[in-house]
């Protein structure tokens, strides 16, 4: 897979758009028991509706699952689910239940979104004049999902971060505060590599608070997600944080060119189900510490395993979407793959681990630092290099326009190369 190819799916293609690092050309590994099958969630919304899990459909062969949270749960209806209100008796209330304040504190600056749309059937499109096309390849959709009320918006209006897989191919957007007024939302921008959207609503919402800039999550903190899991708006369920700077792309890959998620993610063991999706996962004094983006389950549901985009990644990218650009990402311009027993045998490498280059792309940082197809990178500054899941994560982790040093091994040799991590190109 080149990097060059990691861009958003279609709604016929992976719903996880690819992140802007570099990635690598492996196929899964086969198990000899697979127990699940990852769903596409643009494979078909009509199927979301009956499964109610945004997913992404992945070989047979790959045993673990990761879905997206959830974004578009369907109709009520179709899940049985009568018309929803908003909760009651907490928002506001102070408690010594440190659950309890967390979500009085938060609950009020999150939203339900509720959006339609049409997307095309799974499976692409017949050529023009088959016999057996309908007259329209497209079908409608209807789902839930939640936001976040982020920044004030001109005018008295708000701005609340989503996700970008809520908002994906839709045609009309509603938000429901916790008050339980409801009203038309406008998408401001998308940025599908880090799943990030930003709408905005004619009206204020109370602005969530945030941790401060430069805060180190602890494993084992308290972690409180909140959002409308099958519907149920402003719902709350409690967790630790269970991991920091997850990385996850390799046992989601299908080789299918703009997939490649899960870089420098939150993990937690709080509830997170279809409908979470966009929603906040906040610590215990309320504070919004990542937003809601996937689950790891074969079960289309919560199995204890979540995910979160950290807040300073999700209003980076929010922030640069507001002002009206792009959001820039970190980009070497390779290709490569992992390291390991059987690939140094096989190409005689004097290292077991590290990541191969493969190729270099024309024109970028890698080119110009002099990187070349056979080099294995094993650090990158301070940090050391086993896999290209290490590598795509010591990228994520560092700023466009920064220059860093490169370890590798070349010719059974070891150099270091000076190389300034680029921005992603616009494909």
């Amino acid at each position: 897979m080149d990097e060059n190819d990691l861009t958003p799916g279609k709604a016929d293609s992976p719903g996880w758009a690819g992140h802007t690092y570099p990635s690598a050309p492996y196929e899964p590994e086969p198990d000899e028991n697979p127990a699940t099958v990852i769903q596409q969630a643009k494979d078909s919304r009509r199927a979301a509706l009956v499964t109610g899990c945004l997913t992404v459909l992945v070989s047979f062969a790959v045993a673990a699952v990761v879905g997206l949270a959830g974004g578009y749960i369907g109709s009520r209806a179709a899940q049985g689910f009568p018309p929803l209100g908003t909760t009651s008796g907490t928002a506001g209330v102070s408690s010594s239940e440190p659950v309890a304040a967390a979500a009085a504190a938060a609950l009020p600056s999150v939203v339900n979104i509720d959006v339609t749309g049409t997307e095309t059937p799974a499976g692409g499109t017949l050529p023009p004049g088959h016999p057996s096309v309908p007259p329209s390849q497209t079908a409608p959709f209807t789902g839930q999902a939640s936001g976040i009320a982020y920044r004030a918006a001109p005018g008295g209006g708000t701005y609340i971060i989503t996700n970008d897989h809520v908002v994906k191919d839709t045609s009309s957007l509603f938000v429901t505060a916790a008050d339980g007024t409801r009203r038309e939302g406008k998408l401001v921008g998308t940025d599908p590599d880090t799943d990030i959207a930003v709408v905005s609503i004619a009206a204020r919402v109370p602005l969530i608070a945030l941790v401060p800039s430069g805060s180190q999550l602890a494993v084992g903190q308290m972690a409180i997600a909140i959002g409308s899991p099958f519907g149920l708006q402003h719902s709350v369920t409690s967790g630790v944080v269970s991991a920091t700077h997850r990385s996850l792309p390799s046992g989601a890959s299908n080789n299918t060119k703009g997939f490649y998620p899960l870089v420098d993610v939150i993990q937690t063991d709080a509830a997170i189900n279809p409908g979470n999706s966009g929603g906040a996962l906040v610590d215990r004094s309320g504070r919004l510490i990542g937003v809601s983006s996937a689950i790891y389950t074969d079960t289309g549901s919560n199995a204890g395993i979540g995910f979160a985009i950290p807040v300073g990644t999700a209003t980076r990218v929010a922030d640069e979407l507001i002002a009206g650009g792009k959001a820039k990402h970190p980009f070497l311009g390779i290709v490569g793959t992992t390291v390991d027993d059987q690939l140094a045998a096989e190409k005689k490498l004097t290292v077991k681990q590290g990541a191969l280059v493969v190729e270099v792309t024309k024109d970028t940082g890698a080119a110009k630092a002099g990187l070349k197809p056979g080099d294995v990178i094993i650090s990158l500054d301070s940090t050391p290099i086993r896999s290209m899941d290490d590598l795509l994560l010591a990228v994520r982790l560092t700023k466009v326009g920064k220059t860093v040093k490169l370890g590798i091994i070349r010719d059974g040799k070891n150099t270091t190369l000076n190389m300034t991590v680029g921005d992603k190109p616009k494909l």
